[in-house]
């Protein structure tokens, strides 16, 4: 058994509180898990029987669920995570929710989908995690892995970054809040100037509370690791999956598609 390092714990204290205050689900969060597993549709799930690593509220849960997947196991490490992942997905009785540590996930070859969605890149032994998942895999099952991107990033790991990591990772989250509140005031703003990335082009359609989410996400970790298309591909080296799809969401994530081999 790993346990959690302090930070790791710390992190989880944090995302719990940014899931006690944004814990409702809303309909562009499917769009946005539909960027998320691109090109999958979400009529890939039906009939199957997928995990949720690092659940959160339980959104990404929901979209496979409500498009017919067979039943599905979503599991996070926090209790007051877990208990609002818990209400959201209560109407879902083909679906539990656990509380545990990716760390110590021990389901060997049970499901056919297994998706961890901005998980990854927060953890200290993120090759650790992803052998997890794999092993959890039934042979000929699909890895689906959505990171943070070094490329496309460059101007937020220059200025912000830095910003995260000396100030509003350490700060009370109930600062935090507030500054995001600040931010997504001139995030808005700023998104609606011409020229824009695709990325602040998707935040005109999003409400103010939704983009104070997103922001607030981002203030709060000690840890965000932002890949190269390299780093990611090499999360799943030698182990045994095929990749299948690399995609630059957005061109500033990347997601991960792989198929477990089937005489693994």
């Amino acid at each position: 058994m790993i346990e959690p390092t302090k930070q790791e714990k710390d992190l989880e204290e944090r995302f719990s509180y940014a899931w006690s205050e944004y814990r409702e689900i809303i309909p562009i969060h499917r769009k946005q898990f539909l960027g998320w597993i691109t090109p999958l549709p979400l009529e890939f799930f039906r009939g199957k029987k997928f995990l949720d690593a690092g659940c959160g509220i339980g959104r990404n849960s929901r979209w496979p669920l409500e498009a017919g997947a067979h039943s599905g196991c979503a599991f996070d490490c926090n209790e007051t995570t877990v208990a609002v992942a818990r209400h959201n997905l209560a109407p879902f009785t083909n679906c539990r929710v656990e509380l545990k540590s990716i760390y110590d996930l021990g389901d060997h070859s049970e499901y056919d989908v297994v998706f961890s969605i901005g998980v990854i890149h927060h953890l200290k032994h993120p090759r650790l995690a992803v052998e997890r998942l794999v092993a959890a895999l039934k042979p000929g099952g699909t890895l689906i892995l959505w990171v943070y991107a070094h490329e496309g990033n460059e101007r937020y790991r220059l200025w912000f970054d830095p910003i995260r990591r000396a100030v509003t990772s350490r700060i009370p989250p109930i600062l935090a809040r507030l500054l995001a509140k600040v931010l997504t005031v001139f995030l808005k703003a700023y998104a609606l100037m011409r020229d824009q990335p695709e990325y602040l082009v998707l935040l005109r359609e999003r409400t103010f509370r939704h983009v104070e989410a997103m922001v607030f996400d981002q203030l709060l970790p000690s840890t965000s690791n932002y890949w190269t298309r390299a780093e990611v591909l090499a999360l799943a080296a030698g182990l045994p999956v095929r990749v299948t799809q690399m995609t630059h969401t957005h061109g500033v994530s990347w997601t991960l598609i792989a198929e477990k081999l089937k005489d693994a």
